[in-house]
């Protein structure tokens, strides 16, 4: 079954490949699913959702090696 993801790279024309990997719903952390798939924890990228006291939602797409950091305004 294709996701929503698969069929943007289809229709755009770009070369990817898939990874099938049993998922622990105890531990869903990238770096898990590196070791998982044979890659190293920073070509796995992790999908965010942040919601922010004045921005409202935000979305973040990072590397499995790194954190999301809070960054504070004036």
């Amino acid at each position: 079954m294709k996701t929503n993801a698969v069929r943007i790279l289809d229709k755009l024309g770009i070369t990817y490949e898939l990874r099938d990997y049993e998922v622990d719903p105890n531990d869903l952390a990238a770096e898990s699913v590196a070791e998982k798939i044979g890659l190293p924890p920073e070509q796995v990228f992790k999908t965010l959702v942040a919601r922010g006291d004045k921005q409202g939602v935000c979305l973040a797409v990072i590397p499995g090696n790194t954190q999301l950091q809070q960054i504070s305004t004036l």
